[in-house]
């Protein structure tokens, strides 16, 4: 479980990194696009903190084993404390999205379908609403916390998928990844850089105030949302 969970964190630098991003520009002049659905099921059940070159990976499979457990118990540890503060990742980024759409003139709405067998873009998408003109699918491939090291802070981290389906073919009009605090620039891919606010020395730091913890992961999905909707400009 843990492995697919360190395989998630890596994978929006890691994948990319032998070529550049080809992204699908938005053309809103012909897109004919006025009604979206948001795709629900959008964000992981659980965040990650996730410290990438840590020090008991150095030393073989005990050592491995070790610091997998580490891993974990950190990871378990974040996510009881937003669970605590009822934090709920999958309705911050959806009303966020809404509303950005919003004040670029778009009318939004989620659309409710099955839930994702991994966190990658659908294959099929449930039928829209009368008036629907666009599908607007954003998978987070994984959001929370990541040091770059041990000693190195922990700092917010969102990566996503976004692609814009048009309702009535199927056709991508727009599609594009998005990293909120990146360990590497992947040319192409929109990377965002964190918010100084929301950095914490160590795990006891990242544990000590909830509400702050909480913060730091609203402000880089808000950022991420906010990001998504000016692709469709």
């Amino acid at each position: 479980m843990f492995k697919r969970v360190i395989v998630a964190a890596m994978a929006m630098t890691v994948a990319a990194c032998a070529s550049p991003y080809v992204a699908t520009p938005y053309d809103r002049s012909t897109a004919s696009v006025q009604s979206i659905a948001l795709i629900d099921d959008s964000v992981p059940e659980k965040a990650i903190a996730y410290e990438v070159a840590s020090v008991g990976g150095n030393f073989g499979l005990i050592g491995a084993l070790v610091d997998a457990g580490i891993q974990a118990e950190r990871q378990g540890a974040v996510n009881e404390a937003l669970n605590g503060l009822g934090f709920d990742a999958e309705s911050t980024l959806e009303a966020r999205v809404i509303a950005a759409l919003g004040q670029q003139g778009y009318t939004a709405a989620p659309l409710a379908g099955a839930d994702r067998a991994k966190r990658d873009f659908l294959e099929t998408y449930p039928d829209a609403p009368a008036g629907v003109d666009g599908y607007l699918d954003i998978a987070i491939v994984q959001y929370g916390y990541m040091s770059a090291g041990a000693g190195q802070p922990f700092r917010p981290t969102v990566g996503a998928k976004v692609k814009l389906v048009k309702v009535s073919d199927g056709s991508t009009l727009m599609e594009n990844m998005i990293v909120y605090n990146p360990l590497n620039t992947v040319e192409g891919v929109v990377t965002l850089a964190p918010n100084p606010d929301y950095e914490f020395r160590n795990r006891a730091a990242l544990l000590e105030n909830p509400e702050r913890l909480a913060a730091g992961i609203e402000d880089a999905l808000n950022q991420v949302a906010d990001t998504a909707a000016r692709l469709l400009r």
